[in-house]
């Protein structure tokens, strides 16, 4: 008997013990028995109907069920439980709200699940129905100790059938719901699918491309995810994901990377068809397009990636229909001359700053060789101005800089006419040219016609696109035009009184000079581009007089007795502190007089009058386009660099329209 017995024992042990080890993806959780009955059994379809902009609360016995489609082991699902209402073509899912982790080691995929609606609340969080514990109008998680009393596992375990389509197919109604994309490949090669670095937790975007459709979409992926770093495969294939919204983009989100099933060769343009520049641009329709045909062009770079004035993201590409700016998601090496064969299948036409641009990835680049630059077409200033010419590239005759005395950093003004409007050259700080002054003569301009809001711009690829080699003509200026017997003769930064500065200019000629065109610009502190200026167009200064600008015309004339012969405003010009750079431009831009140095800070130096006075010499009589500090009287507050330590104050230690 007793050995009877000990094998009923170790028969009860066996059979208990394979059963613990089923593998079902339901670990140490012992088998449940049959499902119980519910009286009040619902659809999620039906509870989802139930939506009608506000939150539902369940106060009676309710129970809805699901299948789990979602798995957060791999940590990019975090405190949720994705369901849906049917293994296969389901037409509805949710996410259920909980506060708590490891949720795939109780609720596997493919787990048939009840929940108990009393005392929980259907919500809605941008396109995603959420099921919760109630706070306003939303739904909080349900708490740890609560959730095992509202969901319950079936013992029903089934295979779920991704829905397969395309992009253009998903609707809302196949959000929280598994579905499957064939022909996708990422828009770029080399990424992983999140930030790899530890300490960057952010979720992270990374498009991909349908080879059917030409369509993208997103794969959200969170910087807790344990695969962040895992490289995206760089072929092409199918994703099964569940489906999410963010506002109107839909977005996919992968379990694991047993989810991306990448196995053919990468590259969306075999048998793609070559198209003309004029005709993909033609397919732009007014917001961004969406180049949904199997497309690949042929172009020529005509942007210099090495001269640096262009973004290493851009660069601008023409054929003999057309020209267009490039937008890459990465860095190239593209560079000028360069022919290039690009699929476009997939990319987008977009607007920046009124400037059309195709946006594409580096790895669209299908092949790349030397080639000649196109020859650039011979346009006239007046039809550069109309914006026709975008993004080609043109040759204009007869231009000159209007200010011929800056470098070629920012924006530059080219005029071919004294009083006609200006075409803009804008040119980066890092360009390599950008620290150079440019020409002082006129002649042909040669670059990319482009835009920026609305106005047309030329694009300089490097500094030989500027061929000045004739004299400038000198425009404006009235009686006399250029003249260097016009300068500065006093500057004054009253120690007690800093609302009374003024600057004073000097006619040292025998005539009388309209100073229509004239302009003093000022360089605050060390500031190499001008920070302020002043017109003095409609004034006239006589011979053998001075003339005088004030910072403050109230100020000015309480401290001094008489009004200034013009008002400048407070932080213009007339109101610097001493430790700035002032000079004087005639109306053809030229520099005729400086104190200072542009791009360097007066403090410390021969050219500081704070708290004083700067006066010219009785013995200079012309302009100085170049700081000489031999032809100037400095007083200021420190007596640095051979100047004089002694503090001015007014009135009495000034003398305005006094030379």
């Amino acid at each position: 008997m007793k050995k009877i017995n000990l094998y009923k024992i170790f028969a009860i042990l066996f059979i208990a013990i394979s059963v613990s080890c089923v593998d079902n993806n339901d670990f140490e959780l012992p088998t449940m028995g049959a499902d119980k009955e519910y009286a009040n059994l619902k659809s999620l379809d039906e509870i989802i109907a139930l939506y009608n902009g506000s939150p539902v609360e369940f106060t009676d016995d309710t129970t809805v069920y699901g299948y789990v489609i979602s798995d957060d082991r791999e940590g990019n699902f975090f405190k949720v439980l994705t369901i849906q209402d049917k293994p296969e073509n389901p037409t509805v899912g949710l996410e259920v709200r909980i506060d708590d982790t490891n949720l795939s080691a109780r609720y596997n995929v493919g787990r048939k699940v009840y929940i108990n609606l009393k005392g929980l609340a259907l919500s809605k969080y941008f396109a995603s129905f959420q099921i919760g514990s109630l706070n306003g109008n939303s739904t909080d998680r349900i708490d740890t100790s609560e959730y095992l009393n509202h969901i319950e596992r079936s013992t029903e375990i089934v295979d779920i059938v991704p829905t397969t389509l395309t992009i253009g197919d998903l609707t809302d109604n196949h959000i929280n719901t598994l579905v499957k994309i064939e022909g996708l490949q990422s828009q770029e090669k080399g990424l992983t699918y999140a930030d790899p670095d530890p300490n960057n937790t952010s979720s992270v975007n990374r498009y991909f491309t349908s080879c059917e459709t030409f369509e993208s979409i997103i794969m959200r992926t969170s910087g807790f995810a344990t695969f962040k770093s895992y490289p995206i495969p760089d072929k092409k294939g199918s994703v099964t994901a569940i489906l999410g919204k963010f506002s109107s983009d839909y977005q996919l989100f992968i379990r694991d990377t047993n989810d991306v099933n990448f196995t053919e060769e990468y590259g969306c343009d075999g048998d793609a068809v070559e198209k003309t520049l004029a005709d993909v641009k033609a397919l732009y329709n007014g917001t961004e397009t969406t180049i949904k045909e199997n497309l690949k062009i042929k172009v020529v770079i005509t942007s210099d990636l090495a001269a640096g004035n262009i973004h290493g993201l851009s660069a601008f590409a023409q054929d003999a229909s057309a020209g267009i700016a490039l937008r890459f998601s990465g860095d190239h090496n593209l560079n000028l001359g360069d022919e290039v064969e690009i699929a476009v299948g997939g990319a987008r036409l977009s607007e920046y700053n009124d400037l059309l641009q195709l946006n594409i990835a580096p790895s669209s680049i299908i092949s790349s060789t030397t080639v000649t630059l196109p020859t650039p077409e011979v346009i006239t200033f007046a039809q550069a101005l109309t914006g026709d010419y975008e993004s080609k590239l043109v040759q204009i005759d007869g231009l000159q800089f209007k200010d011929n005395t800056k470098t070629y950093s920012g924006n530059n003004e080219l005029i071919a006419e004294c009083d006609g409007t200006p075409l803009i050259a804008y040119v980066r700080n890092d360009a390599s040219f950008a620290s150079n002054n440019v020409s002082d003569k006129k002649g042909t301009i040669t670059g990319v016609m482009t835009v920026f809001e609305n106005k047309p711009q030329i694009y300089l690829r490097n500094e030989t696109d500027v061929n000045f080699t004739e004299d400038a003509t000198t425009c404006g200026g009235g009686g006399g035009g250029t003249t260097n017997v016009i300068f500065f003769s006093e500057l004054a930064d009253p120690n007690n009184n800093p609302a009374a500065r003024f600057i004073e200019i000097y006619n040292a000629g025998a005539e009388s000079v309209d100073l229509t065109g004239w302009v003093i610009r000022r360089y605050t502190n060390g500031n190499p581009e001008s920070t302020s200026s002043i017109d003095l167009t409609g004034s006239t200064i006589n011979a053998g007089q001075a003339f005088v600008i004030a910072a403050q015309t109230t100020a000015f004339e309480a401290a001094f007795g008489f009004a200034p012969d013009l008002a400048a405003e407070t932080g213009g010009p007339a109101d610097s502190n001493g430790d700035d750079n002032i000079e004087l431009v005639d109306p053809s831009g030229n520099v005729v007089d400086a104190f200072g140095v542009p791009g360097e800070d007066g403090t410390g130096t021969n050219h500081e009058f704070e708290d004083g006075r700067a006066n010219r010499k009785a013995s200079v009589t012309q302009g100085n386009p170049t700081y000489t500090f031999a032809e100037w009287d400095i007083w200021n507050d420190s007596g640095d660099a051979g100047t004089t330590n002694a503090p001015q104050d007014a009135p009495g230690a000034f003398t305005p329209k006094v030379r």
